[in-house]
């Protein structure tokens, strides 16, 4: 088969990656490496006909077989939960083992009842205004190691997600499961041992009750997803769940030392109890190896999937070296590709025989997160004037090649809120064109006009100097996070921390070069990994996000003490009326679109004015492919395991 190379295309971005398990709690991006997660949109490509599969006519095998080894950019952690930090590396382990969700995600976005899991289910609206959801499960599910799955193993995953014993007092993690339910703020602080939103009728029956202050809502189905989780491999020992008619609660107090430590040993095992297509067979975190084979008591998925890929396994690759990696069989596939260099390569490579591309819209950008609490980025016009000193129309067209093109907020382009409010975000967002001499009146504004002896700043005097309340001078100096070996940060430093407007303008951007696991336990602040980390340090750090078809931001921005201790608003940054237009945004009920859509539009402008981040550009994912791999048909939307599920191999 030949491809043809894609032209240069218009974006029209997605952002709508497949989402993670529910009971991990609602954030909806994922940290990726620019390189590894960037691309974003389908071009209008003349010989699009061409780049359809010749394996379409293929005979679909009755047998697994064969391997896969992916190739990723993005550096595996081991912590496959998603509920300490949510990478993207980790969070495909995490959906290709993981399954059974009562609530499932079609391969178009959308999120429906898995009636291959619930047998049945009904709601009732409630006088309080709350709903309950009663779900009865089919009989036969199995974990990989042929534990029955029964209701206790779905309330158990909303109570362990929810319990004080995750959450920042004891694990430091994100203990928000059932964050919407009836009696969850109690139960989540330990103040009481039932979790009244939560019921268990029957060994394959159980509900969930939304709070009143939680509805109307648009995305309501999430409200009460759950997935079931093995507690013996969290708690070290199977603890049980009662419920004498005032909710579900654990036989055994498990906010304790003794269960503190006992989570501590199961993350320390980097892997994760299986109810997916797959299981984690070994994870080799020297050689970043994490190896797949089929669960043998997976049932399928909601439309009857069930894996043709006997062996799958994701393997950390440099950037560099991708393309020879998989020219040579070190790899199978790369995948998610946004740089036009790499993506060049790659349709060169597809020109002759053996290999194959596909491409599709991204679901997400790459950008500078700021930290608005600590140094000059705490200041709105610091960030403003950063803006408007990176020409982010240049730097998008040098990174992608042509492949992608900048925006102007958290959205993507093929939104269908996003389509129908467009021009009115046209007219009131603010592009940030380059413009040098407005950065140095917002550094002016803000306060930085000072030089280092703390006399009026003027040109060639270095760096400006802000005086604060205390006295003190606040050197304008931005220390930056960044990855290393990786081509955003490289052509960071060369448009922005070393361009001659920038440092005339009196700023300093130092850079400090780590892994990506590291930038993220910085990013997030996550003291337990190590207390070191829980001090805030840096002022940006440059890398990619990646969003989820449930659109919900209210808790990135929130302002509540609670909510930043479990590593949400990883900005850091506490503005109520951006968290009242984020909140706003998503409680409307499922069928106010038109209210949606106004919402948006004022998150998105008061998002746009205070920039927590700078997007730096959106692109066009492009997988390429050794030939073996035959119906490699995937979008954002789908995600990697339905698309791994619609695969095979011929060796």
């Amino acid at each position: 088969m030949k491809l043809k190379k894609t032209l240069v295309f218009l974006l029209v971005l997605s952002m709508v990656l497949s989402a993670f398990a529910f009971a991990c709690g609602k954030k909806t991006d994922e940290p990726a490496e620019e390189p590894g997660t960037e691309t974003d949109a389908p071009a209008d490509d003349e010989n699009s006909e061409e780049e359809t599969p010749d394996d379409e006519t293929a005979e679909r095998p009755t047998e697994p077989s064969g391997q896969l080894i992916i190739g990723t950019t993005t550096e595996m952690s081991g912590d496959f939960s998603g509920v300490w930090q949510n990478n993207a590396s980790d969070a495909d382990v995490r959906r290709l083992v993981q399954g059974y969700g009562t609530v499932d995600q079609t391969d178009e976005g959308e999120y429906v009842i898995d009636d291959s899991i619930v047998e049945k289910y009904d709601t009732k609206e409630n006088e309080d205004k709350s709903k309950t959801y009663t779900f009865t499960i089919k009989q036969g599910l199995k974990f990989a190691d042929g534990k029955e799955i029964t209701a206790k193993n779905y309330v158990a995953a909303t109570m362990l997600w929810s319990s004080k014993l995750i959450g920042p007092d004891l694990c430091k993690g994100k203990n928000t499961a059932g964050i919407d339910l009836v009696g969850y703020d109690a139960f989540s602080k330990g103040e009481t041992k039932e979790f009244a939103g939560l019921h268990l009728i029957d060994d394959y029956t159980f509900s969930a009750t939304i709070n009143p202050n939680n509805t109307p809502y648009f995305y309501e189905l999430n409200s009460v997803a759950s997935s079931p989780e093995d507690l013996e491999f969290w708690l070290g020992k199977d603890v049980d769940i009662k419920d004498d008619g005032d909710g579900c609660y654990f036989v055994e107090d498990i906010n304790t030392e003794e269960f503190k430590n006992a989570v501590k040993a199961a993350r320390d095992k980097k892997t994760l109890p299986s109810s997916g297509p797959y299981m984690l067979e070994k994870y080799d975190e020297a050689q970043q190896l994490a190896t797949m084979v089929i669960n043998p008591n997976f049932q399928g998925d909601r439309v009857g999937r069930k894996p043709l890929i006997s062996k799958v396994i994701l393997k950390k690759i440099t950037q560099a070296t991708q393309i020879d990696d998989l020219k040579t069989g070190g790899v199978d596939i790369i995948n998610k590709i946004g740089d036009g260099k790499t993506i060049n390569a790659g349709m060169d490579l597809t020109e002759g025989e053996g290999f194959a591309y596909t491409d599709y819209p991204r679901a997400g950008y790459g950008k500078i997160a700021f930290s608005c609490d600590v140094g000059p980025t705490q200041f709105p016009e610091v960030r403003q004037a950063l803006a408007y000193l990176l020409d982010r129309n240049d730097f998008a067209k040098q990174f992608t090649g042509g492949y992608g093109s900048v925006v102007n907020g958290p959205y993507g382009t093929a939104q269908w809120f996003y389509q129908e409010t467009k021009k009115e975000l046209e007219e009131k967002l603010n592009s940030y064109p380059y413009d040098p001499a407005k950065a140095v009146e917002l550094l002016e504004k803000a306060g930085f006009t000072l030089n280092e002896s703390g006399a009026e700043f003027k040109e060639g005097d270095g760096i400006r100097y802000k005086k604060m309340d205390d006295g003190k001078l606040m050197p304008l100096e931005i220390k930056w996070a960044s990855t290393e070996n990786n081509e955003v940060s490289d052509l960071l430093v060369v448009k922005l921390a070393e361009n001659p407007d920038l440092v005339k303008a009196g700023i300093k951007i130092q850079r400090d070069a780590m892994s990506f696991d590291e930038l993220l336990n910085w990013l997030y602040r996550d003291a337990s990994q190590d207390a070191k980390y829980g001090v805030p340090t840096y002022n940006m750090f440059n890398l990619a996000s990646g969003f989820t078809p449930w659109y919900d931001r209210k808790y990135d921005y929130s302002t509540k003490e609670e909510m930043i201790k479990m590593g949400y608003n990883t900005n850091f940054i506490f503005d109520k009326e951006l968290e009242k237009t984020a909140t706003d945004m998503v409680m409307v009920a499922p069928d106010q679109r038109d209210a949606f859509k106004d919402n948006f539009v004022k998150f998105i402008v008061r998002w746009n004015e205070l920039l927590p981040d700078l997007p730096l550009y959106s692109n066009q994912y492009h997988d390429f492919y050794n030939a073996k791999l035959k119906h490699w048909v995937t979008s954002e939307m789908k995600g990697l395991t339905a698309t791994i599920l619609d695969a095979w191999v011929t060796e």
